[in-house]
Order: structure tokens, then sequence, then C-alpha cells
């Protein structure tokens, strides 16, 4: 008796085999995906926030040093000292004839003597020697012209400087200017330079600008102080992408590495407005980042202080640890779909398998002999 053997099409075994296999890395693939677009935004928002309550840090110290100028532009000798200088007008000729001198032979000319010796330079030295992060403090009457300083200038006509001529502008009483971070000549530092209209104590009229170069060593403290993991870091920017200030150093005129998408997500929130901005972007050695984007509100005081924070860090670190486990699960369950499927073929092949083939046939007996002697 034959009996048929269990055979396998293996192609056909093959075929679902693979099917499977592709399958399960889609599935993989779009969980995976999904996962990380909800990752990547929760992690952008994490970072627009932290970019946020950094710009906020920045706007409060600006804030503070210019209110302590405004301050001290109100002090008597500060006052006293504009309104004598600014009452006789010497002319332009010799206010330029003067300033040559100056730059000339970096020494106060004769006519000015006890510039730097008067009550409101006394006061103006104190103030730097008291706090060092006021690099220079100068004032000018309202002409233009040196009146004190807490060290020597660079020259003595400031009546062609830019903080001088905005905080004069339109007449009256000035206005107070804060200017950005740039190169003081005259101090030799990245300064914050801060220039505000001194008035006469009896009259709300203008008697001079008193202007204060700040060390921006704290704005740095602030911005090196984000550091999250091992790449995540802060860059203080304007709103076309040129770098203020990093955590490294001071940095003139640098682009920054996401620039252009950094324009283009400005644009989009000023239309729509939106929570936290972020974007992902890469560096200009193809390293995927995640950018979260804080605003400063010192434009709304200040319309050219246009300054934005930015806070970037590596998306390899950010989505590592959920990298990780995510494959370790795909891994468990791969391994898991091969055993079952290895258990069920092996007993598949089990159960199909014939029994044990016995040989029966017919057994002859012998002839028993009966009483009529007949056979059986």
């Amino acid at each position: 008796m034959s009996h048929a053997r269990l055979r396998i099409n293996y192609r056909v075994f093959t075929v679902f085999l693979v099917v499977g296999f592709v399958m399960l890395a889609s599935a993989a693939a779009v969980v995976l995906g999904g996962g990380q677009a909800r990752l990547r935004a929760s992690f952008g928002d994490h970072l627009g926030n932290v970019a946020d309550q950094t710009a906020a840090n920045v706007d409060s110290y600006v804030f503070r040093r210019a209110i302590e100028t405004a301050i001290l532009a109100a002090v008597p000798e500060v006052r006293r000292g504009a309104a004598a200088a600014s009452a006789p007008a010497s002319g332009p000729a010799l206010t330029r004839q003067q300033d040559e001198e100056w730059q000339r032979t970096r020494k106060v000319p004769a006519a000015l003597a006890g510039l730097f010796t008067n009550e409101a330079s006394r006061f103006l030295s104190e103030v730097t020697r008291n706090d060092p992060t006021y690099r220079e403090l100068l004032l000018a009457d309202r002409h233009g012209r040196l009146v004190a300083a807490s060290a020597m200038t660079s020259d003595y006509n400031q009546a062609d400087e830019e903080w001088f001529t905005r905080t004069v502008q339109g007449g009256g009483s000035g206005r107070m200017q804060v200017g950005g971070v740039t190169w003081d000549e005259s101090a030799g530092t990245w300064a914050l330079e801060i220039s505000v209209p001194v008035e006469e104590a009896a009259a709300s009229g203008l008697v001079g600008v008193l202007k204060a170069v700040v060390d921006v060593r704290e704005i740095v403290a602030t911005v090196a102080a984000v550091r999250l993991g091992a790449t995540g870091d802060a860059t203080l920017v304007e709103d076309d992408g040129a770098m203020v200030l990093s955590a490294a150093r001071p940095v003139a005129r640098a682009q920054f590495f996401a620039a252009d998408l950094l324009r283009e997500r400005l644009q989009a929130a000023t239309r729509e407005p939106q929570g936290p901005i972020h974007f992902a972007a890469s560096t200009a050695d193809g390293e995927p980042r995640l950018v979260g984007v804080g605003l400063s509100q010192l434009r709304a005081s200040y319309p050219h202080l246009k300054w934005i924070v930015a806070v970037s860090q590596a998306e390899s670190e950010l989505f590592a640890p959920v990298r990780y486990q995510l494959w370790s699960l795909l891994a468990v369950l791969g391994l898991m779909a091969i055993a079952v499927l290895g258990l069920a073929l092996w007993f598949s092949l089990r159960l199909a398998a014939p029994g044990p083939v016995e040989d029966l046939h017919l057994v002859e007996h012998p002839k028993v002999e009966t009483i009529d002697d007949e056979s059986v």
C-alpha cells in the first residue's frame, strides 16, 4: 500500500516569505516615519521654547543697561557739564581743526586742557572703575563736541557719529538709542553702544548726549549658557541671517548656516502667527540639525535691533535613543516572526508525515480432525 509524501513548494514558500518581510519593513518604515515626525515637532517646540527664554534674557539685559545709562545721564554732574559746554558755539571750523589735531597727535589740544579732569569726567571714570562692563563713557554737548569721558577717545568731534545723529535727530529732547553689537575703536572691544539724551535740569531742552560702550560678555554668557547635550547650542542672529554673537566668540557679519530657511520661516510666521518656530536644516558639512527660533522684543523699542535667537541641535543626537528602541523592537519582532514560522513549518511536516507501515497477511492454520474423520 503506497502513501504520498508531503511536498513543499519552495518557490511559493519563498514568495510568501519575501512578501511578508517586505510588508513588515514597509509597516516599520511607516511607523518609524510617523514617530520621527511627531518627535521632530515635539523636539522643535522644545528648542523654540528654549530660544524664546534665551531671547527674553538678552532683552532683559539690554533694557536693564539702557535704564542704568539713562540714570547716569540724569546725574547733576553730567547735566551741568553738558549744559555749560553747549552754551558757547565755537563754530564748525574751529571744531574741525581741534578734531584733526586730536586725531593726529593723539593728545588733548591745549585749548581743551582740563577736559578729562572736570567733575563730569571724574564721575564717569569712577563709574567705569566700579563697573568694568562699562568699557567707555563719554559725554558730548548738543553740537557733538566732547565734554567729558572716562578715558582718552579716538576723536574729539562726535557730531558725525551714527549714535549721536540718531539720538538727536528730530530735535526736541532727543531719543534713547541702542546700537547693535559692533567693534568700538575707542574701547577696542566688541560692545553694545547705548546713547541717551541729556536734558538740562531746569528745562526740557537737549544739552548733550551720553554714550555708554557696554561689554557684551554678559550677552555672550547668556547665549553660551545654552548647552543641550553634546551638539546643542545657541546663536544670536539678525533677521537677515547675519550672526551677531555665537557661543564661541563674537562674529562679524558671518551668516547663520540656515539663513535662507530662517528668512522663509520668519516671513511665514509674520503672515500667519503660530506657536514656537522650528525647522530642519543641514550644515555645510551635511549634518541634519533641528533649529528652534526665538524672537527678541527689542525691535518694539529699537526698530533696527531685529535680533533672533536660534537654538539648534543635531538630529542624530535627538533621535538616537528613540531610534535605538524602535530598531530593537523591530529586530525582536522579526526574530519572533522567524521563530514562529520555523516552528509552524516543523510541526506541519511532523503532522503530515505517514504513520508506521506493518505487513499484515493471512495465516494458514493446520487441519483439525473431527469425530467423523472429516477434515475441517
